[in-house]
């Protein structure tokens, strides 16, 4: 077999802009595994659970939606958030940058984000409350999906 002409790594040292779209993700995929941390804290311990800027997180987290199985959908989150953050920290800390694992990222933030589209259309359109917990957890998949396509076409480019 030929070798590839394009190698599948890139040095470490010269990438500044992917080392930057890493810590971002990083990040996000930290206030997402807190906030998701707290809502499965708040399911096993029943914890205060404010909710002040949208009234309706008790309704969405007592919702027959709230778990799958015996297992709450704020847990999923927390492995989620986990997974993206192991992710990032062995690519941030690699001396190459494995391309294949740059694209597995990416195809993480996608399935992320469209977990949190579907179930902010069910908080909408079947339950009829918002709760700003999944919010931060939609918009903290959203910036993580956004980034890790960003970084994806970094790597692509070599940058």
């Amino acid at each position: 077999m030929p070798p590839s002409p394009k190698p599948s790594t890139l040095p470490s040292p010269r990438r500044p802009l992917l080392n930057k779209l890493l810590l971002a993700i990083a990040g996000f995929s930290f206030v997402g595994f807190a906030d998701s941390a707290y809502l499965t804290a708040d399911h096993y311990l029943a914890l205060p659970l404010p909710c002040s800027i949208l009234h309706g997180c008790d309704i969405v987290l007592r919702s027959a939606y709230s778990m799958i199985g015996p297992i709450p959908v704020a847990m999923t989150g927390v492995a989620f958030y986990l997974v993206v953050l192991f992710f990032v920290l062995y690519l941030y800390t690699a001396d190459t940058l494995e391309k294949r694992l740059v694209y597995a990222l990416a195809g993480l933030g996608t399935i992320g984000f469209a977990m949190s589209a579907i179930f902010e259309s069910i908080q909408i359109y079947l339950i009829h409350a918002l709760c700003q917990y999944c919010a931060l957890s939609a918009l903290s998949s959203a910036l993580i999906f956004i980034s890790a396509l960003w970084l994806s076409r970094a790597a692509r480019k070599g940058a």
